[in-house]
């Protein structure tokens, strides 16, 4: 029974510590300490890329077994005696693996011999490492890095296609853990530089008033329309998504107001959660930041963060214009108002009181711009925010707040590093056995030579192996698994690799594993499966997308090749949009008739592929639905209600 007790604690997450007095203050110590080196080694500091992610995830794993309990059931008010021994065994692994570090930077991988020393080290990062995302995040990602390790370690034992040369366990923890092909890869390379600091940002952002500006922003500019709640839901769940990147804190965050605001004003509790878990998801594919998945992509594609965010800037807007044109189609079709005249704040006071907020985003926009590192763009907008917050008395970061948000910071950052170190287990996986180029030949048999089935197939994995993770590590995992089965079928790296983001984001709302679906449904009271369901509704946009820019990569915005064509695209893509969701909702003057949504769905998908003849098509097709529903409610519109 014990031991049952213990494989039961052991699938749970441990809980969050809500520490006081001396285990506070430590932890405190710790979590300022990690954010002032990362500014420290982003601007003044120069240390050497390995020893760099080592000093960080050795912080990370001190901090991750000082602030997650071991399981759900342990007590959060204490730091016990095995945490502790965890916490100091961490840091004395990273203290090992740091002094030699210069040994390690001149030896020769798989050939240069190991010391006792090295292999006991690399043991327990391993362990720590893949305790602490269990901790942090729960079984299923240290499951499927234990899956790829037994795979990389045993391989050479499975029959035909799965079937690896012998891989000496040594040489296996050699890459894992002394080359930049395992732990201390890309992932974990973004996540102590790019992402760390972005996250830091998003803390100071929260924490200098801006958060309360941009939901009173959001309802003096959408509020008055009908459905308002719903679009001040989308609005200001854009603004948060893209900076702090996680569906499911942006739910908690912005879903704790807007999902019973917008059940006050008539919407079902099952659509208002649809519409915030949709909306929370899509900041990590809205530039300028994408929930930091951007610049993982400079690292793992080697594209430059400009073309990035101009290429994504389109698929982002299309996303949330999509999801603002169902929210106002079943507004106007249940007959809901905009919100009252006393809930909205003047436009032109709110303005006046909160603009400066606006100025650290657009530092960030033009340090980026000019070719800034991520890194010291992120600390510019930091800078940015602490001086913007003293142009009011009320939003004012003193000292007090300031250290508060360096603290808050750190911590904040530990689940998506350990989601990033445990997914460099998976990629050495990968990487050491070849698995990747296999699962790249298996996509392409089953597709049968066919780009959209195999598009199709990639994408399923995308979903799968993305459920339950942050953005950033979603993607991180999906890309080293899918982006060779793109480039087989001859995709080029900018929409394979914005492929896979779209469809790794997307998992947060996909059922059975929807988290954001999920976060919304204890807000919501309502069931989360449904919910999740719905979302996959509202968010097909993003479902379809995807597919339309790696057939024809004119959806994706080049400066190279702006022009009058960029216009066309443009616009006939928002026309599709529109005729996609007035399709999905049933309504537009009036209830639609099936075949009018049939035609309306043909003539979005027929807009939205970047295509001369397919354009004029679609456009036929939607003025011929268009005039039907005009025709039709001119003679019965008046006198027909819609149902609700």
């Amino acid at each position: 029974m014990e031991f049952m007790s213990g494989i039961k604690k052991l699938k749970t997450s441990g809980g969050r510590r809500e520490l006081a007095g001396v285990g506070y203050s430590i932890v405190s110590l710790v979590a300022i300490g990690t954010s002032l080196y990362q500014i420290w080694s982003s601007t003044f500091g120069s240390v050497q890329p390995l020893l760099h992610r080592s000093i960080h995830l050795t912080l990370i794993l001190l901090l991750a077994f000082l602030i997650y309990t071991p399981h759900a059931f342990s007590s959060r008010k204490k730091i016990i005696w095995t945490d502790a021994f965890l916490s100091i065994t961490a840091l004395m692994s990273g203290i090992y693996y740091a002094s030699q570090i210069e040994r390690y930077l001149g030896r020769w991988p798989l050939v240069d011999p190991l010391t006792s020393f090295d292999v006991v080290a690399a043991c327990l990062i391993v362990i720590l490492v893949l305790e602490a995302t269990r901790r942090t995040m729960g079984i299923i990602l240290p499951i499927i890095a234990l899956v790829f390790l037994a795979y990389a370690l045993f391989g050479h034992l499975l029959p035909g296609f799965l079937y690896h040369r012998l891989l000496e366990p040594v040489d296996v923890l050699d890459q894992l853990v002394f080359t930049v092909n395992g732990i201390y890869s890309s992932p974990i390379a973004v996540a102590s530089t790019f992402v760390f600091l972005f996250v830091l940002f998003g803390v100071f952002f929260a924490n200098s008033g801006a958060g309360e500006f941009f939901y009173k922003f959001s309802l003096a500019t959408a509020g008055r329309s009908p459905g308002g709640a719903a679009k001040v839901a989308i609005v200001a769940s854009a603004l948060f998504g893209s900076i702090n990147g996680s569906p499911t804190a942006n739910v908690v965050t912005t879903g704790s107001f807007t999902i019973p605001m917008m059940k006050r004003t008539g919407y079902s509790p099952l659509f208002a959660g649809a519409v915030e878990a949709v909306a929370s998801t899509g900041g990590g594919m809205l530039p300028p930041i994408m929930g930091t998945a951007a610049f993982l992509m400079v690292e793992m594609a080697g594209i430059p963060y400009r073309d990035i965010a101009i290429a994504a800037a389109l698929p982002g807007i299309l996303y949330f214009l999509a999801l603002g044109f169902m929210v106002h189609l079943r507004a106007k079709k249940i007959g809901l108002t905009g919100l009252s005249s006393e809930d909205i704040p003047p436009l032109g006071k709110t303005l006046q009181e909160g603009c400066q907020f606006f100025l650290p985003l657009i530092v960030l926009v033009v340090m980026l711009a000019l070719g800034y590192t991520p890194s010291l763009t992120a600390v510019g907008g930091i800078i940015a925010v602490i001086i913007v917050s003293w142009f009011r008395k009320e939003t004012r970061m003193g000292l007090k707040k300031i250290v508060m948000s360096l603290d808050e910071g750190a911590r904040s950052a530990v689940v998506i590093s350990m989601s990033c170190a445990v997914a460099g287990i998976v990629i050495c996986g990968l990487m050491t056995t070849g698995l990747s180029g296999k699962i790249a030949s298996l996509v392409l048999s089953f597709g049968g030579g066919m780009q959209l089935v195999a598009l199709f197939i990639t994408a399923i994995l995308c979903i799968l192996l993305g459920m339950g993770m942050p953005v950033a590590a979603a993607y991180a995992l999906t890309a080293a698994l899918a982006i060779p089965s793109l480039y087989e079928l001859g995709v080029a790296p900018l929409p394979a690799h914005l492929f896979v983001v779209y469809f790794a984001t997307m998992s947060a709302i996909t059922p059975p594993i929807a988290v954001a679906a999920y976060a919304a449904a204890g807000i919501a009271g309502a069931d989360p499966s449904k919910i999740g369901w719905a979302a996959v509704k509202l968010g097909i946009v993003s479902f379809i997308v995807p597919f339309m820019f790696v057939i024809d990569p004119s959806l994706l915005i080049s400066v190279k090749t702006l022009g009058l064509g960029t216009l066309w695209v443009i616009a006939t893509s928002l026309l599709g949009v529109y005729s996609l969701s007035i399709a999905l909702e049933g309504w537009l003057f009036k209830q639609m008739r099936f075949w009018e949504q049939v035609i309306a769905f043909g003539a979005g998908l027929m807009l939205m592929f970047p295509n001369t003849i397919s354009d004029y098509l679609g456009i036929t097709m939607f003025l011929l639905v268009l005039s039907v529903q005009k025709i039709w409610y001119g003679q019965y519109g008046h006198r027909k209600s819609a149902r609700t």
